[in-house]
């Protein structure tokens, strides 16, 4: 099933939520909203889902408006944030409610149906919980009884609102890879939305990014992460060193290291915003040219990547560097410690206060 949206616009009373949104869905693809709260990822799904109606625009599904079908006609499958399971009926009952509330017509015989639901229980591994009740389940087995539920109806669509939200780390991790690889032996369209960057970026085939009820930037997830298309973007999307600074002759110097401004920056009379991330922070001996001086503030040495902050002049906001565990004894830091800082890549956009382009 191939998604189109088309200039879709919502607005609550004078509040717009979605600013003219445009974009596909490919068939069997696993799409990403990513924004933070506010941004208008869940109106979206919803608008999608057909639970809410735009004020504007037009939802496609294989080219055909989908305001021409009805709900149960769309055959989208739906997984709430908090799971939305009923209390008082089983997993298996739980997951077999989409089909027993199916016109007369269209209904399984009984034999049919519990061998449908028994495939679905086993797929998402909770088949010898299937008289349990939800009360008596872990979140995450819970939401995979949502997950079954909004598979049984055999859906063209599956739609994910905050999936994990309520999960712990590590079982949010544990279902994160489930869900991959259930998707990749579907091959379902999928959309599911989130504001944790890191599920975005391992769980998606693209990612869309919003913001105020606008998209700030699609791409795959490699390619939104590696170059952002605007400063939010950058922001949003992991840790960040963030530097303001001028051209000078079509060059910006960024913590010690000179970068050709980009055109826009140069139109704009050469304000510019530069953003830097941890990882791409070199740490060298103290008095090293062509770096800046800097001192060790913070440590932060759990993990398998080793977080170090650093005071560089009269800077308010300190310079965080990210290295391997084996990298950062090396160089023998410590708290105190004297050393030169460079940028060796810096991503540059024209500043706020620049002049009009």
């Amino acid at each position: 099933m191939r998604i189109t949206l088309r200039h879709i616009v919502k607005r609550f009373g004078a509040f717009e939520a979605l600013k003219g949104i445009d974009f596909e869905v490919a068939p069997g693809e696993l799409v990403a909203l990513l924004g933070p709260s506010g941004s208008g990822k869940t109106t979206l799904l919803r608008i999608v889902a057909g639970l809410d109606q735009a004020d504007e625009g037009e939802v496609q599904f294989d080219g055909v408006d989908a305001a021409e079908r009805r709900l149960r006609e769309r055959r989208v499958g739906f997984v709430f944030q908090h799971y939305a399971l009923f209390r008082h009926m089983s997993v298996f009952e739980n997951v077999a409610f989409g089909l027993r509330v199916k016109p007369r017509q269209a209904r399984l015989a009984e034999p049919e149906l519990r061998a449908r639901v028994e495939r679905l229980l086993d797929l998402v591994q909770l088949k010898n919980l299937a008289r349990r009740y939800p009360n008596q389940l872990s979140g995450g087995q819970r939401q995979r009884v949502a997950l079954a539920r909004a598979l049984a109806i055999e859906p063209r669509v599956l739609l994910l609102d905050e999936p994990f939200g309520a999960l712990d780390a590590k079982v949010r991790k544990e279902l994160r890879r489930w869900l991959r690889r259930l998707h990749d032996e579907m091959r379902l369209t999928s959309v599911f939305v989130t504001h944790d960057q890191e599920e975005a970026l391992e769980l998606a085939d693209r990612v869309v990014v919003m913001n105020e009820g606008r998209i700030e930037q699609t791409g795959a997830p490699e390619t939104v992460y590696d170059q952002p298309a605007s400063p939010f973007v950058y922001e949003f999307l992991g840790n960040v060193n963030r530097f303001e600074c001028r051209s000078v002759d079509g060059t910006a110097e960024v913590c010690g290291n000179g970068f050709r401004v980009p055109a826009a920056v140069a139109r704009a009379g050469g304000v510019a915003i530069a953003y830097v991330r941890p990882h791409d922070i070199e740490i060298l001996p103290a008095g090293s040219a062509g770096a800046v001086a800097a001192i060790v503030r913070h440590i932060s040495a759990a993990g398998p990547l080793t977080t170090v902050e650093f005071q560089v002049g009269g800077r308010a906001t300190p310079i965080e560097a990210a290295m391997s565990r084996a990298r950062f004894h090396e160089l023998d830091l410590r708290l105190g410690s004297e050393v030169a800082l460079r940028a060796r890549r810096a991503k540059l956009f024209a500043g706020p206060d620049a002049a009009p382009a």
